[in-house]
């Protein structure tokens, strides 16, 4: 049975209500509804029971504590109500004020001094499913001393709901969705306000209050104005606005405002909804931070949202529905150390700042800025797309660090009247050779725009056959190449450089600017820069159409990569023999052997050799693999490894040995150092086999059956030397050396 009071409110069955003032465990203060009468409690209140705080009463919380909706009396003059008393109290229903004697009616929180509290650690914790948690009319943000903290703990999925103001000390969604709801009653619309308490003398006049958006928690608001800040009716913000990092806050508004003197946007910022142009998240108090710096970013539906004037962008810019990003007149700061991604769309933006600790950039289509760029650290990676900039002749390029790599093309429209080191050095990442490829002009500028494509290929040319224009012999040519094209290519003098970074360089004075196969045109200029290695090239704007330029040298090896001069696999008596040849060697660390039987099915490590050193000529290394059986065939592979990478040798071979060219003992592995060692002569499955070893001395040490896991067992654990094993087999007798590590 449901009592049904007058103004339409009803109380539940085993609700219960405070008689007198006390301590929430205790049955004394209480009364419970059977549904006709109220009558004495056994027992305090749990989640399955409403609870009404009546009147003057003050109900106080001894330890956390549970219920399912509350509802607190909101009179004038009411007085403290609930003292949390720094604990925590769970409600799986809702919160709920009234007037007149309980249930009453629903009535707006009243302004009474400390009302709810009463310090930052009393809590309020929303729990449970889906549900309007404040329902309009029956609660409100009146009171200026609400000196408690709400956290919304809803299970994963589920949905909260606001229908009214709340006023606290904080506020943390820890979990599932909080949805705040605008007033579409009144007009113009009212938001359902987060705020915070306004006891100047106690918190102080400025800025004050905490949201957090935990990770995994969600915050969606319907609001423009006054979604958050401290007083609604003056002009206080909140001090802390905190999406951390997992975290979602869904904006519906057109024009979304958060005042809070200070924000972090680490999470998920999603704008969706609405039917008219959307614009940032903002602020409008005087003492609001302006929020310019976010980690993800998204755009959902169909209306598009105009970026600010400057945004900082930890994370990724996302495209998710038909509106798009409104761009022509933001500065965008790519900063933080993980990889960003623009997805969904191309990206034309006004200006561009690559600022990144680490990390990759993948803008994933074509990037296009009006104005400006600006490089000083960090890297982008355009995925064989293209980047053009300044197309509105308004704006500049600054290199002070940073890099890209596998660039279509580089176009550089509106080229300005003198070109520096500042204005044009591109950074092309060398991902087959290794290093940072930079390419330089500097002098008078012809205007127009300019194109720059990278070509890359492994390696290099040793034998080019051609001389230089002064007639150095060039016995270098890097095999990665760069493309010149443009609209105002003339006879203006240009000096065209281009960097041997992480190529080994004897000095810097050898490097060249070729073109594939034949002498670049212009005037070498010799190389001075042991940093940035330049090599340089004095010619006009005109002389770079129709070329390929790249990195060349007139001494022998002077630049190099790990080059395979030669690699060999071959079957002997001690194991398969792995050896190789470099050209030579710089900032090497390591190579590991691999073999299988059947290199399509895969591959097993089976060794290890360190570097020998920087070498400037040619070094040999070789490897016996003494775990392999000599009479089967086996593919072998050399993977090698520097502070660049890594390279691989070609896939070798090995032929089984054959057995018997001539009757005789084979002993391998030998030399032996442990494991399995394996005997082989001629002979037929019936004979029996007699083994004998001794030592160097001749002394025999051992005379017995031929059992190859006996063998192996005896001498494994003896000391180092030589030895003289023979074994008697029918009327054959066959003798070896086993050389003993």
């Amino acid at each position: 049975m449901i009592f049904f009071y007058s103004g339409g409110v009803c109380q539940e069955i085993n609700s219960y209500k405070t008689i007198v003032s006390g301590d929430f465990p205790n049955p004394a203060i209480w009364v419970v509804w059977n549904g006709s009468t109220w009558n004495p409690a056994s027992s305090k209140p749990n989640s399955t029971n409403d609870i009404y705080i009546d009147q003057t009463h003050t109900l106080r919380l001894v330890a956390n504590e549970e219920v399912k909706s509350v509802f607190i009396n909101a009179e004038t003059g009411a007085g403290q109500k609930l003292n949390l008393n720094n604990f925590n109290l769970n409600i799986y229903g809702t919160l709920n004020a009234f007037s007149g004697p309980a249930p009453g009616t629903p009535d707006n929180a009243w302004n009474s001094q400390n009302w709810i509290g009463n310090s930052i650690s009393s809590r309020i914790t929303f729990k449970g499913d889906s549900r309007v948690i404040i329902r309009k009319s029956s609660w409100s943000a009146q009171t200026t001393q609400s000196r408690f903290s709400v956290i919304f703990e809803a299970n994963p999925g589920e949905t909260f709901t606001l229908e009214a103001p709340l006023k606290a000390l904080s506020f943390t969604v820890r979990s599932g969705i909080l949805f705040q709801k605008i007033d579409t009653s009144v007009i113009p619309n009212a938001c359902f306000t987060l705020s915070f308490n306004t006891e100047t003398t106690v918190y102080g006049i400025g800025p004050f209050g905490n949201m957090s958006i935990e990770d995994g928690a969600t915050f969606i608001s319907e609001c423009n104005a006054n979604i958050l800040n401290r007083s609604t009716s003056g002009s206080i913000s909140a001090l802390n606005f905190d999406l951390q990092n997992g975290g979602t806050l869904i904006l519906e508004g057109n024009a979304p405002k958060i005042e809070a003197a200070n924000f972090q946007l680490n999470g998920n910022l999603i704008f969706r909804g609405g039917t008219s142009p959307k614009s940032y998240l903002g602020s409008s108090y005087p003492d609001a931070a302006t929020p310019q710096a976010a980690k993800n970013i998204e755009l959902q539906g169909n209306q598009n949202l105009t970026l600010p004037n400057t945004l900082f962008l930890f994370g990724d810019l996302i495209k998710s529905g038909s509106g798009n990003f409104i761009t022509n007149s933001t500065h965008l700061i790519l900063a933080g150390s993980s990889n960003q991604e623009i997805k969904g769309f191309s990206l034309s933006i006004q200006d561009l700042t690559l600022s990144k600790t680490g990390g990759i950039f993948f803008p994933k289509n074509d990037l296009t800025i009006t104005r400006s760029l600006t490089l000083t650290q960090g890297r982008i990676d355009f995925e064989g797309k293209n980047l053009i900039f300044n197309t509105s002749g308004l704006g500049n390029y600054s290199f002070t660090g940073g890099s890209w790599k596998n660039m279509g093309l580089l176009t550089l429209s509106n080229l300005p009247a003198v070109l520096t080191s500042s204005n044009s050095t591109f950074p092309f990442e060398d991902s087959k050779n290794g290093g940072i490829r930079k390419v330089q002009l500097l002098g008078n500028s012809p205007g127009g725009s300019l194109n720059i494509s990278f070509t890359e290929f492994k390696g290099a040319d040793f034998d080019p056959g051609f001389d230089d224009s002064d007639g150095s012999p060039i016995l270098y040519r890097l095999f990665s190449f760069f493309q010149f094209s443009g609209s105002n290519l003339n006879s203006t003098p240009i000096e065209l450089r281009i960097s041997a970074d992480k190529l080994i360089v004897d000095n810097v004075d050898d490097l060249r600017i070729v073109c594939t196969g034949y002498p670049a045109p212009g005037t070498h200029i010799p190389g001075t820069d042991p940093v940035n290695l330049w090599a340089i090239r004095s010619l006009k704007w005109e002389d770079l159409a129709g070329k390929n330029f790249t990195v060349g040298s007139y001494r022998v090896l002077s630049i190099l990569p790990v080059i395979w001069l030669s690699e060999k696999a071959e079957t002997k008596p001690q194991g398969n023999l792995i050896s190789w040849t470099l050209a030579s060697e710089k900032d090497n660390l390591l190579f590991e052997i691999y073999r299988s039987e059947d290199w399509e099915k895969g591959w097993e490590k089976v060794g290890t050799i360190p570097s020998k050193g920087n070498s400037s000529t040619k070094v040999d290394y070789e490897f016996l693999d003494q775990t392999s059986d000599i009479f089967r065939s086996y593919f072998y592979q050399i993977r090698q490894f520097d502070l660049l990478g890594e390279s691989w040798s070609k896939v070798l071979s090995t032929e089984p040995l054959k057995k018997w060219e001539k009757p005789h003992l084979l002993i391998f592995p030998n030399p032996y150092s442990s494991g399995k060692l394996r005997l082989e002569f001629p002979r037929t499955n019936d004979q029996y086999a007699w083994v004998s070893i001794q030592n160097s001395s001749g002394k025999s040490l051992f005379n017995g059956p031929l059992d190859e896991n006996t063998i192996s067992d005896f001498i494994e654990p003896l000391s180092p030397g030589i030895y003289f094993i023979t074994i008697i087999s029918g009327s054959n007798q066959y003798s070896g050396k086993l050389i003993k590590k």
